[in-house]
């Protein structure tokens, strides 16, 4: 029996994706301290990229130019946002304190039912917009403090969902596009960013343990995932994906509690508790009956 992605499993494999995503922060912590986040963000876009070009060695060698070729200008915006969103969260996290970035975050679902409907004339149905109101209710209760902070810090993080719902709508036009050149470009694009930015900072100078730790982030959690989350795209609705990616909100300082023993706080596990009921409750309340133009 051959098994194929459709709309009914696709929210189960998005929060998949949203799974593995979700130990990149734990291997950061990881990190001796003495490397810069750019530098991260560098070796784990090498690791992306490693990880797309092994998966373009395993596949066929024929029309392996057309993959690339097929949908540049989509791929290559798509990787862009893709890279942005990874920069924007750096660039924010570094500012301001993580409750005003996640609770920004966490509107992405609300940008990408905005921008599905304007571009595809998606509808939401009722299930994601009450998960999607829950969700958002469970990322203030996580947050304790809403402080202005840094207005270069909020304005990075005001752009992740912006960048993250216009990722999900470009995933939902994907069909035809060879999305493994989507992830060629991703690190591409990262490696570009994290270098200049590192070497605009202080240099390349750091520990191979933390070059490693990078590598893995993103050769196997982002490198895994990504495709994960690019096939299950195609057929769940953006503003839904967005949503269930909100699992790697929840489950990230799950992983930094256990294996860290670093004690979350009660908000953050009562927060945590009520976006989990509502990434559940979407994901097995499968879109049947809305429409893709």
């Amino acid at each position: 029996m051959s098994f194929r992605l459709n709309a009914r499993n696709g929210s189960l494999f998005v929060l998949l994706a949203g799974t593995l995503f979700s130990f990149s922060p734990l291997l950061f912590r990881w990190t001796s301290g003495e490397s810069s986040e750019w530098l991260f963000l560098f070796w784990r876009s090498v690791g992306i990229l490693v990880a797309s070009l092994v998966a373009f060695a395993v596949g066929p060698k024929s029309g392996r130019v057309d993959a690339l070729r097929v949908g540049f200008g989509k791929n290559l915006l798509a990787a862009t946002l893709m890279a942005g969103m990874s920069t924007a969260f750096i660039v924010s996290i570094a500012r301001i304190d993580a409750a005003t970035t996640l609770f920004l975050q966490s509107l992405a679902p609300f940008s990408a039912a905005l921008l599905g409907w304007l571009l595809l004339r998606e509808r939401v149905d009722g299930h994601t917009w009450a998960a999607m109101g829950t969700g958002v209710v469970g990322v203030v209760i996580m947050g304790s403090s809403w402080g202005a902070g840094n207005v270069v810090g909020i304005s990075a993080a005001a752009c992740i969902p912006l960048m993250l719902g216009g990722y999900t709508v470009l995933l939902r036009d994907s069909h035809g596009r060879d999305l493994r050149a989507q992830v060629v470009f991703t690190g591409l694009i990262g490696m570009l960013i994290g270098s200049v930015a590192a070497f605009a900072s202080g240099g390349f100078d750091l520990p191979l343990r933390d070059a490693v730790l990078g590598l893995t982030s993103g050769g196997v959690l982002l490198g895994v995932g990504l495709p994960i989350f690019n096939a299950a795209g195609r057929y769940v609705p953006a503003a839904r994906t967005t949503l269930l990616l909100l699992s790697e909100i929840v489950l990230a300082p799950i992983w930094v509690w256990l294996i860290v023993d670093e004690t979350p706080a009660g908000n953050t596990v009562i927060g945590g508790v009520v976006i989990l009921v509502a990434l559940v409750w979407v994901a097995t309340h499968p879109k049947v009956s809305l429409q893709h133009h």
